[in-house]
């Protein structure tokens, strides 16, 4: 999670790929509001910021230490707090734009998450995510000693389903690496 090796795939394979999306789907950006979930190190804030240059950008993580640890990344429009993505305590409607950076496998209550993700989303608005599919998450947890919950096994047929019931239409997706990530660019009806 904090190492440069998570930070150099985190701006040259993941944002990368969501710039991408947004491209494509012509998104501007600027002046917009943006959540970014889970945010861990802050390093996915100062990307968001130099990029899109948006109004604000709201930032949070579960654990306090990855809180302090974004303090090391200098932004100027980003608020950061303590939260969890399936009780957010923010206000509904708000966001223009969401971005996960692989973070539903890692959560019980995913499904929840999801939910509250569409929740704070405007209507109109966006989220942009990548998530691994259920093999690559067993692996990630066997093989790299990563803490992910059974419930965070899902296909990408489950994860779609819960986008549509949440109100998320997807606009496209794209295969992140290998065909066991995948980034989606979502917009709440």
């Amino acid at each position: 999670m904090n190492n440069p090796i998570r930070k150099w795939l985190l701006k040259h394979l993941e944002f990368s790929i969501f710039d991408q999306l947004i491209t494509k789907a012509q998104l501007n950006l600027g002046g917009k509001r943006l959540l970014d979930l889970a945010c861990g190190s802050g390093y996915s804030s100062l990307l968001l910021e130099q990029r899109y240059q948006p109004t604000h950008v709201v930032a949070f993580d579960l654990m306090e230490k990855q809180i302090k640890l974004a303090g090391r990344y200098p932004t100027i429009s980003t608020d950061r707090f303590i939260g969890d993505i399936t009780a957010l305590g923010l206000r509904s409607n708000v966001f223009d734009v969401a971005f996960g950076f692989g973070i539903l496998h890692h959560i019980k209550g995913w499904k929840q998450g999801v939910r509250e993700i569409a929740r704070v989303l405007k209507p109109g608005g966006y989220l942009v995510i990548e998530e691994p599919n259920g093999f690559s998450a067993e692996f990630f947890r066997r093989f790299v000693r990563y803490q992910i919950p059974k419930e965070g096994h899902f296909t990408f047929t489950e994860l779609e389903d819960q986008f549509q019931s949440a109100g998320l239409q997807i606009i496209n997706f794209k295969s992140v690496l290998l065909p066991c990530f995948r980034a989606y660019l979502l917009q709440k009806l």
